[in-house]
């Protein structure tokens, strides 16, 4: 199941109804408890990850993904366009897409002022994982991510126009970062942008896949 650049960029375009189904699928959980812990987080009360978490998202996604492939398959949408294409080329891309992202965190970093402590910092403070389950689920939690985003989301709404296509998958991006507190969600926004950006101008997935991976394993270092 694989697909050529040409394939990629005929993927069908996706209705309203299907995309928001899709969207609520992979990604309704994960909203809404992003959403919780930023409206009810108090200093103190949020935990940090933990092996056990990584491996119930890790088993969370893939049951999601397998839901959602499922009911685009029985569409007759054409799955080899939603698959990653490997290739040294992606990596080096995706290497320079993830400095970009460090460059524009440390610039969100100085120009708004300290928030002080939030959920996301508690949570990096009380975490403990080691690296059998940073792995698999950084590199499940990449592909999940923007397989679903870009590969399908921002491809299929497309047709009305690419700056809906991209502010669209922003929006989604940013609901469901949403606890990591004012100046996290500037950054995903930055970021989201910017993969945005790049996907529409190349239509090209794994760089954005392996960036992804990149900057997650880099943010549990």
């Amino acid at each position: 199941m694989s697909a050529n650049p040409d394939e990629l960029g005929a993927a069908p375009h996706a209705t309203p109804l299907e995309a928001l189904t899709i969207v609520l699928i992979c990604f309704g959980l994960f909203i809404a408890a992003s959403l919780d812990t930023a409206s009810s987080w108090r200093p103190g009360a949020a935990n940090g990850f933990s092996d056990a978490g990584f491996d119930h998202l890790v088993r969370l996604e893939l049951i999601l993904a397998a839901i959602a492939l499922f009911l685009l398959r029985g569409r007759a949408y054409p799955l080899r366009t939603l698959v990653p294409q490997p290739s040294l080329r992606g990596m080096v891309e995706g290497a320079l897409l993830c400095a970009a992202v460090f460059l524009l965190d440390g610039v969100v970093a100085l120009m708004m002022p300290s928030f002080g402590t939030t959920a996301i910092d508690e949570m990096l403070a009380a975490t403990m994982v080691t690296w059998s389950s940073t792995i698999p689920a950084m590199v499940v939690n990449g592909l999940y991510e923007e397989v679903f985003l870009m590969g399908y989301l921002t491809r299929g709404m497309r047709r009305y126009g690419a700056s809906t296509a991209i502010g669209v998958t922003l929006f989604v991006r940013v609901l469901y970062h949403s606890y990591q507190g004012p100046v996290g969600v500037v950054s995903v926004l930055l970021c989201g942008l910017l993969f945005g950006l790049y996907f529409q101008r190349t239509n090209r997935l794994f760089p954005l896949v392996f960036a992804h991976i990149v900057i997650d394993l880099i943010a549990f270092l």
